[in-house]
Parts: structure tokens; C-alpha cells; sequence
């Protein structure tokens, strides 16, 4: 029996799902939107230096803020993905207690690993907690040295 061949945007849209639903059940207080509507007029992410993130979250009291994207293997090196995680760590940086996730599949997980890294080396990401989620797992970047990935 073969395997079932899904779009890109097919797999986009099971990428975001995935990492909402992951995401909920870590950080239970906070409120999610996200950019996969069922039905015309559910809420959307707000738009952020032009660009919608696939999740978005606050907490109740407006203290912490967490941000979201979902990229597949074939869309996650290239320019419009870089300038996305770019505007999206330094809305976080402006705000001081954030956490971005960049969510793909586990063979897009050290590519994403790699991009963030350099994210924060040219952004100088200091308040911002930067994760991968790839389907099982997160990741978190050393907030230090910003140098290792250690499980979370």
C-alpha cells in the first residue's frame, strides 16, 4: 500500500493544526488563534510587518505573547520564510516576553534549527524564547549562547 501524497498546502494546514494542538496543551492559560478557519468570519492572526502568522497567542494579561509558524520541507529556505521568522522575532524582541515556533515536518527539523540560529545571531535575540516543534517534539535554543538545541 502506497503513501498518500499530500499538497503543500494540504500539509501546511495539518503542520499548523499539529503545532496548535501541541501548543495548547503547553501553555493552557493562553488564548490561540490561528490561520486555519473552518468556517468564514473565525478570527485570524493579526498581520505583523505585513506578514500573518499561522498561530498567535496571548495570555489573558497581555504579558506574554507566543507566535507560531508552520513550514513545509519545500517552503522553508527561501527569502519570503526568512524576511516572515525575521519580522516575526522582532515584534516578540519589542514586546520582552515572547516565545517563537517554527513547526515542520522531522526532516525539515535541523534546517529549521539552522535558520533560527542564524535569526538570532543577525536579530541579537535577547528576550525572545526560540523553539522548533517537528511534530513530537520541541526544541529549545540555548537562551544564552544561543549555540545548542536541547529537548523541552
Amino acid at each position: 500500500m502506497g503513501c498518500l501524497k499530500m499538497s503543500q498546502s494540504d500539509q501546511h494546514r495539518n503542520l499548523a493544526i499539529q503545532v496548535v494542538k501541541a501548543l495548547e496543551s503547553r501553555y493552557p492559560l493562553m488564548s490561540f488563534i490561528a490561520d486555519v478557519q473552518q468556517k468564514p468570519g473565525d478570527p485570524v492572526p493579526p498581520v505583523i510587518d505585513g506578514f500573518h502568522p499561522d498561530v498567535y497567542a496571548t495570555q489573558k494579561s497581555g504579558s506574554s505573547i507566543v507566535i507560531a509558524e508552520a513550514k513545509t520541507d519545500g517552503d522553508l529556505d527561501n527569502k519570503h520564510t526568512n524576511n516572515q521568522v525575521v519580522s516575526f522575532v522582532n515584534y516578540l524582541e519589542r514586546r520582552r516576553n515572547g516565545f517563537f515556533f517554527l513547526s515542520v515536518t522531522g526532516c525539515g527539523a535541523n534546517r529549521a534549527k539552522t535558520l533560527l540560529r542564524f535569526v538570532c545571531q543577525v536579530t541579537h535575540v535577547t528576550s525572545t524564547a526560540i523553539g522548533v516543534f517537528d511534530g513530537c517534539d520541541f526544541w529549545s535554543l540555548d537562551s544564552r549562547n544561543r549555540a545548542t538545541w536541547h529537548l523541552s
